[in-house]
């Protein structure tokens, strides 16, 4: 972006304009479809009653850490239907029990690779409720990845020793940055 549109649009303006191409584009719309339209049948596999609650997000992490057992599996099972499908539904979750909404950036860059991937923020239209503590940053919503939230589960897994386990409820947990 050129210093010529930052000068002609206010910081407002531009994360307004960022939020709408990232709510509604046909990469975002696409993924979403994908995972909706495969969502029965792995729920079907995974021994239903997936309901979308926040305490399905227990059974979640132990789902993931039952298939997947380290960072490096993680990125090599992506796009696997288990993870990508799983992305998914714990993103509902935070829809569905804490207002957010999909996002997706439609032009990722290659430098950036969670550009890539989708995630849930809160609504633009609630961006005066979270003011970023230190004043630096202009929109200060929470925003989750829920690929790098089964990424910070392994880790603390990891970090825990083998078999020892990390604390239940840290994709939970994460819902508590909406407050």
């Amino acid at each position: 972006m050129s210093d010529e549109t930052w000068d002609a649009e206010d910081e407002h303006t531009i994360c307004e304009r960022i939020d709408r191409q990232h709510a509604d584009n046909p990469r975002l719309t696409g993924w979403l479809a994908e995972q909706q339209h495969r969502f029965d049948d792995w729920n079907r596999r995974r021994g239903g009653g997936w309901d979308f609650s926040e305490r399905s997000l227990d059974r979640m992490e132990a789902l993931i850490r039952e298939h997947i057992t380290s960072p490096d599996e993680l990125f090599t099972q992506e796009h696997t239907e288990l993870v990508q499908v799983a992305c998914w539904y714990v993103g509902e979750v935070h829809n569905r029990t804490r207002g957010t909404q999909w996002r997706m950036d439609p032009e990722p860059a290659d430098t950036h690779p969670w550009s890539k991937r989708p995630y849930v923020i809160v609504p633009f239209e609630r961006l005066q409720e979270y003011k970023d503590p230190e004043g630096i940053d202009y929109d200060a919503r929470p925003q989750h990845h829920p690929l790098s939230s089964f990424l910070g589960l392994l880790r603390a897994e990891a970090a825990a020793g083998a078999g020892a386990g990390s604390a239940a409820g840290s994709l939970r947990g994460e819902l508590d940055d909406y407050r």
